[in-house]
């Protein structure tokens, strides 16, 4: 019989949590104004060397045996999608099984595409997949197994680098667009000796409303358009390996219909294709009340606070505690984690987490770590152990590349969004930032401020703003200024230190939308712009005086897309226009 999955929400139990500060600008309804509640090789070596700085190893009591417990079953995935044991549900019938028709979905998605299995997750009235190599006669079949509100189909037993088609409904032939390729061997290069990545931060505007009025129509769709048009015109037309999402993809709560509106129904030839990789954001968390007086001057606000429930401002530690409406917890639960099915378990290369909210996973010889800088960090206990886990399992990863992505990101001056103010912020760059360094990680993506920012290459810098000193921090050039990481001046993974011990962070969150400058009057913070807005000193600088260009961050929308082949990889910010604004490359010797 096919099984239910219960999303894997925490490797220990929920703790009491101190709320800190995180506010989204987001004007109130004249509704919820009304309502006023009461209440309120030598790399292998120079990253060993980078782990040996450590004076221990990862001892992670309960997530230890339960990552070990793991490591002895079935991977989650597996025990969830089949009915008896662990085996391989590849049935080979003869062709004439898979004789079918099509069945129309709403929704279609890849996940966990590795180089030996694949999930298929759908929703419609089909309860079988089939797929093969050969479009015109697909003949692998596979029942579909209920995952909450949507089926899910485990082809496992694939070839590794192979493409595959499939049909949903059991139709013999494929349809266009529905394919995918498995990822190559662990440690080796695709086929076309490039990993082909797309980043999305804070795509999630096609349902963001106010007054009932659509605030950001057809901007995320613009942004898309654009990759599509750079991918066309400067990458060959490549076929994506991976999507990444950087959080916030669904406004202003997170619910299961806005994730239609805002991700799945932008993103359809995509994500089809190619198999998505999230990390939570706040808007994923439901509302909080919030005083929307610190907002401005807003009605009924000269008679005190006005304090109603606002998308994006949850300081919750735990899950369940999601609330998409004001009214208490939703009985669902979290959407975030009913729609995605994550390698908890380490199914796909990485440490086993014991929870969906943060996980690793190796493509080729690229390896993900997604955070989990919404949730787990608020809470002192629960982000020690994702900081503990993520040592274990960098210092057991021997990829080629080192990839991490959350939401808040830990230096930026966006609107709203100050790394020296928010707490949040504050947390991953304190907590985290020198355990990247420490275990060679190369480069980080997060979202938040809805404005592209791109670090210098850095060391060492765990402070606020006023205390980055390019000479001690920043990777410099001849003549002692900090390089750009272009052409000869790439970065080089192993510096003069001897270690991997450096990283560029880059805040992409204008998937969706971008800020424009909106001097704070005196005395308001929030909802309009500081005036340090784009000007973190850990940032880049840049020159060009073109509209939306900052001295050290672009407020333009656009994506990010990352190739990495054997010796280098690069970073592109791409614009609405398909055109490269920014850019770096990281070399390995």
């Amino acid at each position: 019989m096919p099984l239910v999955r219960t999303p894997m929400i925490g490797p220990t139990k929920a703790y009491d949590f101190a709320p800190t500060p995180s506010l989204e600008q987001v004007e109130p309804s004249s509704e919820q104004v009304a309502s006023r509640p009461d209440e309120g090789g030598t790399l292998l070596a120079a990253r060993r060397m980078s782990t040996m700085k450590r004076s221990h190893r990862y001892l992670p009591g309960n997530l230890g045996k339960q990552a070990n417990r793991h490591r002895t079953t079935c991977a989650v995935f597996l025990s969830v999608l089949l009915a008896s044991g662990c085996g391989d549900t590849r049935e080979k019938p003869a062709a004439s099984q898979c004789n079918g028709t099509e069945v129309p979905t709403s929704r279609l998605f890849l996940q966990q595409v590795s180089s030996r299995s694949a999930i298929v997750k759908w929703r419609g009235d089909a309860d079988v997949l089939c797929a093969g190599t050969d479009i015109n006669k697909l003949d692998i079949q596979v029942e579909a197994s209920s995952d909450g509100s949507h089926s899910a189909a485990l082809l496992s037993g694939l070839v590794a680098d192979t493409r595959y088609f499939y049909s949903i409904g059991g139709a013999g032939t494929g349809k266009p667009g529905q394919q995918f390729r498995t990822a190559p061997e662990t440690g080796q290069l695709p086929a076309d000796g490039n990993t082909h990545i797309w980043i999305i931060g804070d795509s999630g505007t096609a349902t963001e409303m106010q007054r009932g009025v659509t605030t950001h129509p057809g901007e995320a769709v613009a942004v898309k358009e654009g990759f599509l048009k750079y991918n066309r015109e400067q990458a060959a037309n490549e076929p994506l390996d991976l999507l990444l999402l950087l959080g916030d993809n669904a406004y202003l709560e997170g619910t299961d219909a806005q994730w239609q509106g805002a991700f799945f129904d932008i993103y359809p030839e995509l994500i089809s294709q190619t198999a998505v990789w999230p990390t939570i954001g706040n808007h994923e968390m439901g509302v909080a009340p919030l005083d929307v007086c610190l907002f401005g001057p807003l009605p009924g606000c000269d008679k005190g606070p006005v304090v109603v429930p606002l998308g994006g401002v949850s300081e919750s530690a735990d899950p369940v505690s999601y609330d998409s409406n004001g009214d208490g917890p939703d009985a669902g639960g979290l959407p975030y984690l009913t729609i995605f099915s994550l390698p908890a378990a380490g199914e796909l290369g990485g440490v086993p987490s014991g929870t969906e909210q943060y996980y690793a996973f190796d493509f080729g010889n690229v390896h993900v770590v997604s955070l989990d800088s919404q949730l787990s960090n608020r809470d002192d206990t629960k982000r020690q152990a994702m900081r503990e886990w993520l040592q274990d399992d960098l210092s057991r990863n021997q990829q080629d590349w080192t990839i991490v992505i959350f939401h808040h990101p830990p230096y930026s001056k966006g609107v709203n969004h100050d790394s020296d103010l928010e707490q949040a912020e504050i947390d991953m760059r304190q907590t985290f930032a020198p355990v990247f360094e420490d275990y060679g990680v190369d480069v980080v993506y997060s979202g938040h401020a809805h404005s592209y920012e791109r670090s210098w290459y850095l060391n060492g810098h765990h402070g606020n703003a006023a205390s980055f000193d390019p000479l001690q921090h920043a990777e410099l050039v001849r003549g002692g200024e900090p390089s750009l990481g272009q052409a000869e001046n790439a970065y080089p993974q192993v510096g003069k230190s001897g270690a991997d011990d450096r990283a560029v962070y880059t805040v992409a969150g204008s998937a969706g939308k971008a800020d424009v400058e909106h001097p704070c009057p005196p005395g308001q913070m929030f909802g309009c712009s500081l005036p340090d807005w784009l000007m973190h000193p850990a940032h880049r600088t840049f020159s060009d005086t073109t509209a939306g260009v900052r001295p050290h961050g672009i407020a333009l929308k656009g994506s990010v897309v990352v190739d990495a082949d054997r010796a280098s990889l690069t970073s592109r910010f791409i614009d609405e226009q398909g055109q490269v604004l920014d850019h770096f490359t990281i070399t390995r010797q």
